[in-house]
């Protein structure tokens, strides 16, 4: 049964412009301790280091393919930062090392076990372990989205199979993994570690999200919701929060009638913070999401 959490508090008020620069993004990401978010600036291969604040503290020209939605990279729980190549090298993955001031102190490399020239659609590295998470075709050309588990060396840690989603998250506490399906559906995996090293991973939970594929999703850092987007453009276009406990309950945080359209959610650490990107004309937005849900009653 699905319940919805409604509110007549108005969520225009909390949201807040993050972005100052004037240029384009389409989202970004949170480093696991806070400290930074990073965005591409569109249509570059252009990393933006922002504070937790909005800052503009740096930018990175780290010689990354940033194309397609420009959040073709990830950080590792251990703050560094990683990115495919420009230069076309089968499975090469940047790792890139910054300084305090958010300047690149070193580039190495790894080389992951994928198919050479297949589309990856999204990857993401376990907060708490040097485990990447990919979703990448099987065949080269032809849309066959298999999900890998590698560790820094480049090994595999499971045997890759099929997904059936484009968009992952690890959960903050690294234990599972969340995909969005191509039916809307977001499928909750339990990622186990085995005592030969292997991960074992099992399907536990299927939340009716009725988000695109397309779509990411972001946990919060209590774990117990992830947000998504309603999307369309005949009527209200909105984010939500889904309960990950299978209850089915949700909670509108924001409406296109009043907020525009958002999409690219991101969970700040401290819970404070929901970034988003605005459609229109992708800036940056900073939503008080944890004063939006103490005014809703709502258990972060």
């Amino acid at each position: 049964m699905l319940l919805i959490i409604s509110s007549s508090c108005a969520v225009s008020g909390k949201l807040s412009q993050f972005s100052q620069d004037g240029h384009q993004y389409d989202g970004g990401k949170w480093s696991p301790d806070g400290y930074w978010f990073a965005a591409s600036i569109f249509p570059t291969n252009t990393i933006q280091l922002f504070s937790s604040t909005g800052q503009d503290i740096t930018a990175l020209t780290p010689e990354c393919d940033l194309s397609g939605s420009g959040r073709n990279f990830a950080w590792l729980p251990d703050e560094r930062l990683s990115c495919f190549p420009t230069h076309s090298v089968p499975g090469s993955l940047n790792i890139l090392s910054l300084t305090s001031e958010g300047k690149i102190r070193q580039t190495t490399s790894i080389f992951l076990p994928l198919v050479p020239d297949a589309f990856i659609s999204d990857f993401a590295w376990n907060p708490h372990h040097f485990w990447l998470a990919t979703i990448s075709d099987h065949v080269a050309g032809k849309t066959s989205p298999y999900l890998y588990l590698t560790d820094l060396q480049g090994h595999n840690l499971i045997s890759p199979f099929s997904i059936g989603g484009e968009q992952l998250a690890w959960s903050p506490d690294g234990t599972s993994l969340a995909v969005v399906q191509e039916n809307g559906d977001v499928v909750l995996w339990k990622v186990q570690q085995r005592a030969t090293g292997k991960l074992q991973v099992t399907k536990w939970r299927i939340l009716r999200a009725g988000t695109p594929a397309d779509e990411n999703v972001a946990w919060s850092p209590s774990g117990r919701w992830l947000v998504c987007r309603h999307r369309t453009y005949q009527g209200e276009d909105y984010l939500f929060l889904l309960a990950t406990d299978g209850s089915g309950k949700q909670v509108k945080l924001t409406s296109s009638n009043s907020d525009g359209q958002l999409d690219y959610p991101a969970w700040s650490p401290d819970g404070k913070q929901l970034i988003v990107s605005r459609v229109s004309d992708s800036v940056l937005l900073s939503l008080n999401i944890a004063q939006l849900l103490k005014d809703k009653g709502v258990k972060p």
